[in-house]
């Protein structure tokens, strides 16, 4: 069930849903809403209290007049999360949603019981995050959104993805606002948390990466998986950056499976879908 809460003065557009009493949080891409994860809210919704916010500047939520970093949208997710009464949760985050985990792990580890970092990096090479951010920043004040929506879903799903579905997926991207958007662009493509990878070594963490991903590689999530002591990688075959839409039995079969060891809703999913 779609809300709105007001936090830090803006009003964030979430979505709750199920009763279990472990509490999954899922936090989309640079670009994405809710209607991203929902293939994933209606599995998890089974045996878990699944919350879904959309971050500051993304489709219904407000993108008040702060500029939009990560640090910024975490402190949403807490304030959302504290009106909840969520102390703690297992959080799993896609792409800039990735990047999201890491921060809320710089700001308050003790928040998360787990962590999954989908299609995601820990920074971004000199080139994407200068001359290759100067582009997607040109891309998005020189086409529309109907444009550039298409144009994203195309280049993050995979290759024989029907058009039915670019289609759709592209309506979740035309949903935003050239300014915030670029805003959360730039916050993205700038992040690095090579310095305290170190220290995220205490959190259980997974990493997931569609093979066929060409805007964070493979090498990108082994390099998370180097640095993070104790993480567990999988690579997911046949699908893209948009993984959990390529495939979202797959993604969310791989999830319930790294969840079971520190989850009891996790092991009743794997059994009622078995």
């Amino acid at each position: 069930m779609h809300k709105k809460v007001c936090v830090n003065d803006i009003h964030i557009n979430y979505d709750e849903s199920g009763t279990g009493k472990d509490v999954l949080v899922f936090l989309h891409g640079l670009g994405e809403n809710i209607a991203s994860w929902q293939a994933q809210i209606d599995y998890f919704q089974q045996t878990f209290r699944v919350i879904t916010p959309e971050m500051r500047g993304h489709a219904q939520s407000d993108d008040g007049e702060e500029v939009i970093t990560l640090a910024l949208m975490v402190k949403d997710i807490f304030a959302l999360l504290d009106q909840l009464d969520i102390k703690q949760a297992h959080f799993c985050g896609l792409s800039m949603g990735a990047l999201l985990c890491q921060e809320i792990a710089v700001q308050d580890k003790s928040r998360i019981l787990s962590m999954t970092l989908a299609n995601g990096a820990g920074f971004y090479p000199e080139e994407m995050a200068t001359t290759g951010l100067e582009a997607r920043l040109k891309r998005i004040e020189d086409l529309s959104m109907q444009e550039l929506g298409y144009a994203i879903a195309k280049a993050a799903s995979k290759p024989d993805t029907a058009e039915e579905q670019l289609i759709k997926t592209a309506t979740i991207f035309q949903a935003n606002r050239k300014k915030p958007y670029a805003q959360a662009t730039q916050t993205t493509l700038t992040a690095d948390y090579r310095a305290h990878h170190a220290s995220m070594g205490g959190i259980p963490t997974f990493i997931l990466v569609g093979e066929l991903d060409p805007v964070t590689p493979i090498a990108f999530s082994q390099y998370l998986n180097e640095h993070i002591l104790g993480s567990k990688m999988q690579i997911l075959p046949k699908v893209s950056h948009l993984s959990k839409i390529d495939d979202p039995m797959l993604f969310s079969r791989a999830l319930t499976e790294f969840l079971c060891a520190y989850s009891n809703s996790a092991r009743l999913l794997l059994e009622v879908t078995v």
